[in-house]
């Protein structure tokens, strides 16, 4: 039997540690080590796994467009920047869909509308992950009306309940490594990210966008005496997160910029505790990464994070900075803080795994080729859609 061959791609991978990046870079490493899976990456960068072929093409960076107009087709920059990866892909003609049988892709519009236009006789199969939400997957109108995939990959309950009658979908959230986000190290703590300061460290991994929230995290840690706040990420807000924290936080707070991904373990266990400020998460798969380092979590009071995190963290309106401090006042106290993340660590280690997650890709995957996987788990998570919108080529 012919093993399956699988294409990941995306503009960010090998190159950024963004959340749909690390998903996929993790997924494809435990796709990659069935004897059943081979996999390819198409990205713009070589920080891939070892042991899988990986493709880096050219692209544009998305901060070069971060004040170009919003467009049908080109929303905000990020729309810019996969077109610019979608053409050097294009250009480059190093992906050959008769080589694969199933693409797995998270960005829209230009990656999709490519993969489908590629398409010979409906293969490979177009399978879309919602890591970036789901309101292309909804829309109807102007370009939205282009989306169509042979598989939805929903990574929250809410998005599959959405969009489960439309689409041949499956729930299957992120995950994390356990063995690589712990809350202790004989390590030592690498100097671009080695903080000092003597009182309370409240640290966030987020980019500086508006939904994350960041300005209101800046006034909810001015509001905790001594506490100071650290950023890892970067965006288009920062000259206007950084002016905020210089007025309101100064001398109390670090902003990272990017930090790479093996650097992030040594920043939460810095810290005491992990502040997430976003009000419509997909996912969260920060909330992983820092809950497997044993961090206490103050983050948004939704269904989804409840969902990951059921009674292991501290949930808040994040739109009232002072409750928001009061939250963070909580957990500081030794005792909470330290039973909040032991259990939010275990509850990981059970259930958030990323070969766990992966497990439930490949039967997907072998459900939407028409084919059983020989240890089918997750069939009771795929749906079936109502009312078909799937059309081949």
């Amino acid at each position: 039997m012919k093993p399956i061959r699988i294409a990941f791609i995306l503009p960010g991978l090998g190159r950024v540690q963004r959340g749909a990046e690390t998903a996929f870079l993790e997924v494809a490493r435990c796709l990659a080590s069935y004897p059943d899976i081979e996999v390819e990456l198409f990205g713009t960068g070589d920080e891939t796994p070892d042991g899988i072929t990986a493709h880096s093409v050219g692209y544009i960076s998305r901060e070069k467009f971060e004040k170009w107009p919003s467009l049908p087709f080109f929303r905000n920059e990020y729309a810019y920047e996969e077109l610019t990866f979608t053409w050097n892909l294009r250009r480059a003609g190093i992906y050959h869909p008769e080589n694969f049988d199933a693409t797995i892709s998270c960005t829209f519009p230009h990656v999709h509308t490519f993969l489908n236009r590629r398409r010979k006789h409906g293969k490979p199969l177009n399978i879309f992950v919602t890591q970036n939400g789901d309101w292309m997957c909804r829309a109807k109108h102007r370009e939205y009306r282009l989306f169509d995939c042979d598989g939805l990959v929903c990574i929250n309950p809410e998005y599959h309940e959405r969009n489960k009658h439309n689409y041949p979908s499956a729930l299957i959230p992120n995950g994390t490594d356990p063995d690589f986000f712990t809350p202790h190290s004989t390590d030592s703590i690498p100097d671009e990210v080695r903080l000092n300061h003597n009182g309370p460290i409240v640290v966030m991994a987020s980019a500086m966008i508006p939904s994350k929230r960041i300005d209101r995290a800046v006034e909810a840690v001015a509001l905790v005496p001594d506490a100071c706040l650290v950023v890892a990420g970067d965006g288009p807000d920062r000259n206007c997160i950084a002016a905020a924290a210089e007025r309101l936080l100064r001398g109390r707070h670090r902003f990272l910029g990017s930090v790479k991904r093996h650097f992030m373990p040594h920043l939460f266990r810095q810290a005491d505790v992990f502040l997430h400020m976003s009000q419509d998460e997909p996912f969260g798969i920060v909330y992983l990464e820092a809950g497997a380092s044993g961090l206490p979590i103050v983050c948004h009071d939704s269904e989804i994070s409840r969902w990951i995190m059921g009674n292991c963290a501290e949930f808040v309106d994040t739109t009232d900075a002072a409750a928001v401090a009061q939250k963070i006042e909580t957990v500081l106290q030794p005792e909470l803080g330290r039973q909040l993340g032991s259990a939010i660590r275990q509850r990981i280690i059970e259930d958030w795994s990323w070969a766990a997650q992966a497990a439930k890709y490949r039967d997907f995957i072998y459900q939407r080729l028409g084919n059983k996987s020989p240890d089918a788990n997750v069939s009771q998570n795929v749906s079936q859609p109502e009312l078909a919108s799937v059309n081949g080529d």
